[in-house]
């Protein structure tokens, strides 16, 4: 038979393990707004749309065909 001491820390136990489970989907929800956020500011200090950040021409290079 089940004691109420028992069905207090069940539900207390049960409680704990939502509250993780929220953090945890919270958790992963935040860092993959990040890794999107970074890879976008990455992209965009690569190729921006003015040019300046263009790749160099290869005038100089030794091994030129």
């Amino acid at each position: 038979m089940f004691t109420p001491a028992l069905i207090i820390a069940q539900a207390k136990i049960d409680e704990l393990q939502a509250e993780a489970a929220a953090n945890r989907l919270a958790k992963k929800n935040r860092s993959g707004r990040g890794r999107i956020s970074v890879a976008m500011s990455n992209l965009r200090s690569f190729v921006s749309l003015d040019g300046s950040n263009a790749l160099p021409k290869l005038t100089d290079y030794p091994y030129r065909s």
